[in-house]
């Protein structure tokens, strides 16, 4: 499916979506479409392919068949009595899958304040949307939103590896690159794949202060792990995960999509992390979209992390 029509698809779902209309949401949907979302401390309900059925923590989160889905959506309106905005804030697409980077909004109950900040990633053919997977900050998901057993922690088994993405673009090698060089905690391989004012965000839980992409650099020292940060404090803490993971911390990434506009320096990657915590015994596997700009000399100049925020926070023991 041509660029385009990918993108003018995933665009008219997230309208649909920010309109609160869940009929206008499932007349976007292929028949056997699915929807995923991650789920905490309970990764095995998180798993990709695999629905948990009603035992999920959240009731919208895990994957699920799109029909039920939507069924749930039809009570936002009581959720969410004065509505909840879905905003795009960015969009590219590739090979029939788009990337939408999405601001979130509205009070829970007319009560709490919900300000989360997406990456939708969605799969189209045929004019429908086929399987959308749904990153987010979960530490503020728990910390609005009913959900039960959302302290039960579970692991999985590692799975085999898959095969490696093939990038065609300056965007896409670089974003493997820079995986393969977290992977192997080589921060001089991994500085050096960024331009000098890179740098790089990821979601704060429950200090929303940290939520914008695009707010002011974070020079915090105490906080270098959430909102936008230079990546060179970044990167010195890529040395500090050889010594609080036994055996490594190794992100691989399973799924590329590049822009389709090869001059936007665009990419996103999707990846799986794998790691066992010293300090806690507990087991790190997290699921991430990254979402990266590259300039003209393919050199990394912003990245954007989506992850499991409220295992992240777990494992590392951080008070966010």
């Amino acid at each position: 499916m041509a660029r385009d029509e990918t993108l003018e698809v995933a665009l008219g779902f997230m309208s649909a979506l920010d309109a609160n209309d869940a009929e206008a949401v499932r007349a976007c949907m292929a028949p056997g479409a699915t929807w995923w979302v991650d789920t905490g401390l309970d990764r095995l309900s998180g798993v990709h392919g695999t629905d948990p059925g009603e035992d999920r923590p959240w009731p919208l989160h895990g994957e699920m068949d799109v029909q039920a889905k939507c069924d749930l959506l039809a009570g936002l309106p009581a959720r969410f009595p004065r509505g909840v905005r879905q905003i795009v804030t960015r969009a590219f697409a590739s090979d029939g899958h788009a990337v939408l980077e999405v601001r979130g909004a509205g009070l829970f109950k007319g009560q709490r304040p919900y300000r989360n900040t997406y990456c939708f990633i969605v799969s189209v053919d045929g004019g429908r949307v086929t399987q959308i997977r749904e990153y987010l900050d979960t530490r503020h998901s728990a910390d609005v939103f009913e959900g039960r057993n959302l302290d039960r922690r579970t692991s999985v088994a590692v799975p085999p590896p898959l095969p490696s993405p093939k990038p065609t673009t300056p965007a896409g090698r670089a974003a493997l690159r820079m995986l393969a060089a977290i992977s192997a905690a080589d921060v001089e391989t991994f500085l050096g794949l960024f331009t000098p004012n890179a740098t790089w965000w990821a979601d704060g839980g429950r200090d929303r202060r940290w939520s914008d992409p695009g707010a002011p650099v974070n020079l915090d020292p105490e906080q270098l792990v959430v909102g936008r940060v230079p990546v060179t404090l970044r990167g010195r803490r890529i040395g500090e995960l050889a010594a609080a993971f036994e055996g490594g911390l190794s992100i691989v990434g399973h799924h590329l999509v590049e822009d389709a506009h090869r001059g936007s320096g665009l990419a996103m990657v999707e990846a799986s992390g794998d790691g066992l915590r010293l300090s806690t015994g507990r087991h790190y596997q997290n699921r991430y979209a990254f979402v990266i700009r590259v300039d003209p000399a393919g050199l990394i100049h912003e990245v954007r992390e989506y992850c499991d925020t409220l295992h992240a926070f777990d494992v590392y023991d951080f008070p966010l």
